[in-house]
């Protein structure tokens, strides 16, 4: 590795990176990841990484934490040459990782998660040591969980905490935050940012990866684009301007970014579907729905804002038949007939032209064993005894080119495309059969700008022109705000305020929180 002179931020030079990356290549079946791409994360820096979706975000990222093996190229930590085939060699260089899903067990307390962490790495120590650590280590960096409380009972936020006290229990030089703040409301997001400051203040390194564009610009030092797998360039972000930035990553995609207001009808229909006394447990058996009751018209978008894990995800399993309800009833209004659909089962559901976007894709919404083609075949609206797979293809090929997924063909595998890609072959698949409600918790997860923009917008225009209804819970209050004809702010498995569109985020942040 030739000696590169780099200057840290408090422009002190600094001759070697804390991580380089030179000339990665990794290739997919039919699909070229990464081409040739070099990275430096210096000392005290927090480095963003900003991409469209299937740019080589979460490929690169991988390959740092060693999920992935480069075809090609080679990594250097501290500037030594390394080779990183498992996430215990990229802990033991001083990398570790913060997901966008905290990787917990529910059922173990904090301290419990954290012990059982610690000897996946390697390392030995009792759960009453991890609680000292976690409560010595909570006060430095402000960083507060009772270390004694069972995973279950925190908030997603809290989870993301105790995935950050967990870095800081592994020693992490760096660490790398892979989508970690999509889904918090911006007061929680900028406790994380917070904490991303003073670890870089104590010398840390943050490795920031993210398709939001705005939160690179607010809180990193330098920011790295990603585009079809190659680098666009390094920029160090006080030179640069949020529109330079957006057309580093998009290109001449950057016209389909439109500002505009989404058309909206001003008179609703009928209503369409109708929801009362509803109670639902959770899956440890407590109450996470609580009598709640509302009704959406057809063509209207009733938006669901809360923190995470107040009632959301239940609510909108029960709706689209995937949990049981104990108590109330769900009614749809088809062509002047009241259907009974309580507790009917997810297929009667959605024969009825019910879309569902669900809470984790690839999970619960596509199999990544099967291709594209197989993962929209199986929709019960679509095909029932017969496939027919030239329908099945057509409709594919349709809306491969529609939502601009990044794909071989539509015979590859699942497996084979980025994070967002997923998302868009499920999302394009719940919005063909979506005839008279969709039902979506987080509908944009891990899409970049403008397909974010563009889903949006759809969801919108089938609730103008075909009437369709939609009930969308989201941690992204943006989402929320930008869509919705109503609001109504979930608690503690409750609706403790209902806002028509137009009201000030500041308003519904605070019923919110509190």
């Amino acid at each position: 590795m030739s000696t590169q002179t780099f200057f840290s931020l408090n422009g002190e030079k600094s001759l070697n990176p804390i991580i380089s990356a030179r000339g990665l290549w990794k290739s997919f079946p039919g699909v070229v990841a990464l081409k040739d791409v070099s990275l430096d994360v210096l000392p005290g820096e927090i480095h963003a990484i900003l991409g469209e979706n299937g740019a080589g975000k979460s490929t690169l990222l991988k390959i740092l934490y060693g999920i992935y093996v480069p075809d090609k190229g080679d990594l250097f930590f501290g500037g030594r040459k390394v080779v990183v085939t498992s996430p215990q060699d990229a802990v033991r260089n001083g990398l570790v990782l913060v997901s966008q899903v905290p990787q917990l067990i529910d059922s173990l307390t904090v301290a419990e998660n954290l012990s059982l962490s610690l000897s996946q790495f390697g390392y030995v120590s009792s759960v009453r040591k991890v609680s000292k650590f976690l409560l010595e280590k909570g006060r430095e960096y402000g960083v507060r969980v009772d270390p004694d409380i069972e995973v279950w009972k925190l908030s997603y936020t809290q989870k993301q905490l105790v995935e950050v006290l967990r870095a800081l229990l592994l020693n992490a030089k760096v660490i790398a935050f892979d989508e970690a703040t999509t889904l918090l409301p911006h007061a929680e997001k900028e406790k994380l940012y917070d904490f991303m400051k003073l670890f870089k203040s104590k010398g840390g390194s943050v490795l920031l990866v993210t398709h939001k564009i705005p939160e690179a610009m607010e809180v990193s030092d330098r920011i790295t684009v990603l585009r079809r797998g190659e680098v666009v360039g390094t920029v160090r972000t006080s030179e640069t301007t949020l529109d330079q930035v957006r057309y580093m990553m998009f290109g001449e995609r950057l016209t389909q970014l439109n500002s505009g207001k989404y058309e909206k009808l001003g008179e609703k229909g009928s209503e369409v579907l109708v929801v009362r006394d509803l109670w639902v447990r959770s899956d440890y058996g407590v109450y996470a729905v609580k009598g709640v009751s509302f009704s959406v018209r057809k063509g209207e978008i009733l938006g669901i804002a809360g923190v995470a894990g107040n009632g959301q995800l239940e609510l909108i399993q029960a709706l689209a038949g995937l949990r049981k309800s104990e108590r109330g009833s769900i009614r749809l209004r088809i062509n002047g007939n009241e259907i009974d659909v309580t507790n009917k089962g997810s297929t009667a559901i959605r024969r009825l032209g019910i879309g569902y976007i669900p809470d984790e894709p690839v999970k619960k919404g596509v199999s990544l064993d099967n291709s594209i083609e197989e993962n929209i075949a199986v929709h019960p609206r679509l095909t029932r005894f017969l496939i027919r797979w030239g329908d099945v293809k057509s409709l594919a090929t349709d809306l491969v080119r529609e939502f601009s997924i990044v794909t071989p063909s539509t015979n590859a595998k699942a497996k084979v495309l980025s994070g967002g890609n997923l998302m868009k072959v499920l999302v394009a698949r719940e919005l063909t059969v979506s005839k008279v409600a969709l039902v979506a918790y987080n509908p944009t997860r891990g899409l970049d700008e403008v397909s974010t923009r563009y889903v949006r917008r759809l969801i919108v225009s089938k609730a103008v022109s075909e009437g369709m209804c939609v009930v969308v819970a989201s941690e992204d209050l943006d989402e929320i705000m930008e869509i919705s004809d109503v609001i109504a702010v979930m608690n503690s498995g409750s609706f403790v305020g209902v806002f028509k569109s137009g009201v000030s985020r500041e308003e519904v942040e605070r019923v919110m929180v509190s």
